[in-house]
């Protein structure tokens, strides 16, 4: 009788441990990262045009499923749910949402001046092409010495890669900040000599009316050329812009994503945009009397 009692809690010790064992198993299963979804998620502003045309074009260029994140709509319980393949992130607020995932997934960062510091952050800077403005400039001006810089938000003053650029083309920088519009027409009377140029930062300061039709009609009177970031100020007077498009952005993106996920999280977390579609003003560049090559006259995406 003793022998059969033994027998039975044996067995059934080991039955227990077995069990104990399994659920312990699918405790981990059911808890632990995993990246079986496949999926990725992308963070967005839906208010700004840019961040929904880059979706648009994502939508048929990336060759993975995407879901998609506004900012504002996207619960966090659904963001500590599971844990996407990696993350896209469009603008600083859908960054901030983006970065309360503990997950540790690489996550994409563009449309950000500059990200903070995180492992998982691969950095896709779309910051102006200065040096590549500056180069144009100096091929149609070559005695330019100077580039006049208005602004308005502190965050717009001159950065160390438009000082690195205009120090690496032997010119100096002029810059305005222009948050008092009583300050502006002395700045303007520095558009009355003929080796500067104007460089207009994308600054939403700037882009009232009052400050930015002045500062055009500065420039005419001065035949002082001004480049611009965007089609909108080159049909309003600027003679060139290098634009970001939203079907290069999403191009650059993809192809991003499909690095990571072959190859890994990069050892150089940053990368530079360099998709930039060049767009002319011919009728203000020949009232200014600047010069144009074929060359570049067929490098631009449209002309005006």
């Amino acid at each position: 009788m003793n022998r059969l009692l033994q027998r039975f809690v044996y067995r059934f010790s080991n039955c227990a441990r077995t069990a104990a064992v399994c659920l312990f198993i699918l405790f981990l299963f059911l808890c632990l990262p995993t990246q079986a979804h496949g999926e990725g998620w992308v963070f967005f502003r839906s208010e700004i045009p840019l961040h929904m045309d880059t979706i648009k074009y994502l939508k048929s260029q990336c060759s993975h499923p995407l879901v998609f994140c506004p900012v504002g709509k996207t619960s966090f319980s659904f963001i500590e749910s599971h844990p996407p393949e990696f993350v896209v992130v469009l603008g600083d607020a859908a960054l901030q949402l983006a970065l309360t995932m503990l997950w540790k997934v690489p996550i994409l960062v563009s449309l950000v001046d500059h990200p903070p510091t995180d492992s998982r952050i691969v950095f896709l800077d779309t910051q102006q092409p200065y040096a590549m403005q500056i180069q144009l400039l100096k091929k149609l001006m070559p005695a330019m010495d100077t580039i006049w810089y208005p602004y308005v938000s502190e965050r717009l003053a001159p950065c160390h890669c438009l000082k690195q650029a205009v120090a690496s083309a032997g010119i100096r920088i002029n810059s305005h900040r222009l948050n008092d519009p009583r300050t502006l027409p002395g700045a303007l009377r520095k558009l009355a000599e003929q080796t500067t140029a104007i460089i207009f930062p994308p600054d939403p300061g700037i882009m009232n009316n009052a400050i930015i039709q002045s500062i055009f009609l500065a420039s005419f009177r001065s035949k002082t050329p001004a480049v611009s970031f965007s089609e909108a100020l080159v049909k309003r007077g600027a003679i060139f812009a290098y634009v970001l498009s939203p079907e290069n952005l999403a191009a650059s993106i993809s192809e991003i994503i499909d690095e990571v996920l072959v190859n890994g999280q990069p050892q150089n977390s940053k990368r530079v945009f360099e998709h930039w579609e060049l767009i002319l003003n011919m009728t203000i560049l020949e009232k200014f009397k600047l010069p144009i090559s074929d060359q570049i006259r067929d490098a631009a995406k449209k002309l005006f």
